[in-house]
């Protein structure tokens, strides 16, 4: 029974929001008479005391008293005597446990959601840098068609100012006060749940008792975000491995980001990128764990949601740990632009865009101008030379129309095919300067509105 009832060893980490919670409940239950101030300033001064002990690592954890809360309230008593015994009036540890998961929900969603903002600004800030940097970009993993680097970079930045509004999503979802509901049905006092409500913060209170107790919807939505955001990441991580490969190597990440191998000397792993990309799975699974733990739960408190408490709380170190290393990745990785060259012209990525200019400029059917890029592509590949490096010779054994030189040249230059990317949301130039500046735009937008984490003073 003690191993399995305790969740202490997890749910120490909302002891700020339990003893904030018990601070406002105290002074409530004084507000409307139900405790004296005599009291309450004791219940005060014994609930600080206890956030200093445990600060300073002096509360020892006890499995047999299971929870956060049972160990503040007993610690309590052995501090202040018989007033501590009155803290729990009309209070459950069903309505305790809920308004902690709240405000700690509100809390991490709150400083997520901030440090994405910062994750976006490293982006924006490496994009304005590689406007004028060409890569290849990539379906199947094979090269596709030039790209501007800035534009690539932007890609992931409306990825993650998306999961900056789910958090902030999540910080509204649990944004409801269900503190004085009880164990189930409410309480038999006259208490003040509005007062409660204004002092811990919150924007709305739940309406009916039972829904209070039993829900954990704040969680879900949380652990939905941090789920997208954790597969966003794992998408960012896995391009960062590939692009600071040999291979590749596109990018190159600073010493202290990586590091060496025990035995061979020439090593340099990108293992925080590696253990984002493996972290993604973890924090996937705790959205499902908590779905599964949720689904077959008649109303309304049962132990089974103590399992909420190994969802909630990893996936808010494990988020926190993915965006601070993407933050640090994105700041300081170095762009080798020698590197992306060599790989545009071996994968042949202006073939799409020569098969356009045979279309546009010299009146030929797109099947066949396709047909036609397709088997200088397999010729050039076979003799070793780039499309660029193709003799007029070799191109008019292919086609009498590729021995313009003029033409040729310029339908198989990389700038020339990004430029001609003019559709909105494409990579011509004075396209992805104006989405560097929507992007700047919608930052500062986001950066205007306030997503608070709840104060736990008391």
């Amino acid at each position: 029974m003690i191993r399995m009832g305790e969740s202490i060893s997890l749910d120490i980490e909302l002891y700020g929001e339990d003893l904030k919670g018990s601070a406002e409940h105290a002074r409530m239950l004084a507000r409307c008479g139900i405790i004296s101030e005599a009291d309450l300033t004791a219940i005060i001064d014994g609930l600080r005391t206890i956030r200093k002990e445990i600060e300073a690592g002096q509360m020892p954890l006890r499995p047999e008293l299971e929870d956060i809360h049972t160990h503040i309230e007993t610690r309590l008593k052995e501090l202040i005597g018989e007033p501590a015994g009155r803290l729990h009036t009309a209070r459950s540890r069903n309505d305790q446990v809920a308004v902690d998961t709240h405000l700690f929900v509100k809390r991490r969603s709150a400083e997520l959601r901030s440090a994405l903002i910062d994750l976006c600004d490293a982006l924006l800030d490496q994009a304005r840098k590689n406007v004028d940097v060409i890569i290849p970009s990539y379906t199947h993993m094979q090269v596709a068609q030039p790209v501007r680097f800035a534009h690539h970079l932007l890609a992931y930045f409306w990825m993650f100012l998306r999961d900056a509004d789910r958090y902030a999503q999540a910080h509204h979802g649990a944004d409801s006060m269900p503190l004085g509901s009880g164990a189930a049905t409410g309480v038999n006092y006259a208490t003040d749940r509005e007062f409660l409500q204004a002092a811990l913060g919150f924007e709305r209170m739940y309406e009916n008792s039972m829904d209070a107790v039993s829900s954990r919807d704040h969680i879900l939505d949380y652990l939905y975000a941090g789920s997208v955001f954790s597969v966003h990441a794992s998408r960012l991580a896995e391009e960062i491995i590939l692009f600071t490969g040999v291979e590749f190597g596109f990018l190159e990440l600073p010493d202290a980001l990586t590091t060496g191998s025990s035995i061979m000397p020439q090593k340099k792993n990108p293992d925080l990128a590696e253990l984002t990309r493996g972290k993604a799975g973890r924090v996937s699974s705790l959205l499902m764990q908590l779905l599964m733990t949720v689904k077959g739960l008649p109303l309304t408190y049962n132990r089974d949601l103590q399992e909420d408490r190994f969802s909630l709380l990893d996936s808010a170190r494990q988020c926190s740990m993915i965006v601070d290393a993407l933050t640090a990745m994105v700041s300081q990785f170095v762009v080798r632009p020698e590197r992306i060259r060599r790989s545009l012209a071996q994968g042949y990525a202006t073939a799409t865009d020569l098969a356009d200019a045979l279309v546009s400029n010299k009146g030929i059917p797109f099947r066949e101008a396709h047909h036609i890029a397709g088997r200088l592509v397999a010729i050039c590949a076979e003799k070793g030379v780039s499309l660029e490096e193709a003799s007029v010779d070799l191109r008019s054994s292919v086609h009498e129309a590729l021995a313009d030189d003029n033409f040729y040249t310029e339908a198989v230059r990389e700038e020339t095919s990004v430029e001609r990317k003019v559709s909105q949301g494409g990579t011509a130039r004075h396209r992805v300067i104006e989405q560097l500046d929507r992007a700047a735009a919608e930052l500062e937008k986001r950066k205007a509105i306030t997503v608070s984490a709840p104060s736990l003073d008391f």
